[in-house]
């Protein structure tokens, strides 16, 4: 993770990251996740679900991996894939629903800085796969929220959660470029408005083993059939103390 990176994650909560992935990587894990979406019966049962199918190497993605190894853990180990969904909206569809933002002890979502280090709870990672076009539907943020000293998760000022209040912004990006952001900044879906395209996005919760906050929902016959470098990232909760 460079400086730059880690100034702005710390700054703003999120990071943009465009074009990381090449067109076929994009076609390949796109037609087949659509695939999985549309038609399941036609795959094997273990690639009927996210994370089976080529999406399973973007876990451990080395532009992911730089990331979260500054964030969440140094140790690789102690990091957990825990919820994994694809968005997939047509023009017009959507949501506006503002959550998250503040200071919390709730270690599934606190953020905080300690003696030169990020230590942040839940981290999204989000896999564009088609183009975002800026303020046109991608994941949007009120930027620096994720370390705000007053209340705005249980007691939102209207104005501020407000699309139009001036403080929220999104992006635009290529297909294939990645999204990170801390689960502690304040974020919203949006309605997507790109009439070319619909939105193809993956999601993705990372955490730290000693915690989590989804209910295990993954098809055990999915994770059975991942490579063992894979299968780690879905391990029980457990507290590294006893290693």
């Amino acid at each position: 993770m460079s400086d730059h990176d880690r100034v702005v994650f710390d700054l703003k909560g999120y990071l943009v990251k465009p074009a990381v992935l090449s067109q076929n990587e994009i076609e390949v894990i796109r037609e087949f996740t659509l695939r999985q979406k549309n038609n399941p019966q036609s795959l094997s049962p273990h690639e009927r679900y996210l994370p089976g199918g080529p999406f399973a190497q973007l876990i451990d993605h080395r532009e992911v991996m730089n990331v979260l190894l500054n964030v969440i853990d140094p140790d690789p180990e102690k990091i957990r894939l825990e919820n994994v969904f694809l968005s997939y909206r047509q023009q017009g569809e959507g949501e506006w629903r503002p959550h998250a933002g503040g200071r919390t002890t709730n270690p599934n979502y606190a953020y905080n800085f300690h003696d030169g280090r990020i230590y942040a709870g839940m981290v999204r990672v989000v896999w564009e796969l088609n183009e975002v076009l800026e303020n046109k539907g991608g994941t949007c943020f009120i930027p620096g929220s994720h370390k705000a000293n007053y209340n705005i998760r249980t007691n939102p000022v209207k104005s501020i959660d407000a699309r139009n209040s001036g403080l929220w912004e999104s992006y635009g990006c290529p297909a294939g470029s990645l999204i990170i952001f801390s689960e502690a900044v304040r974020h919203s879906a949006d309605f997507w408005q790109n009439s070319q395209s619909p939105r193809v996005a993956i999601f993705c919760a990372y955490n730290h083993i000693n915690v989590r906050h989804h209910k295990p929902d993954f098809k055990p016959e999915v994770i059975e059939q991942l490579a063992p470098k894979h299968q780690r990232f879905f391990r029980e909760v457990y507290h590294p103390q006893f290693d």
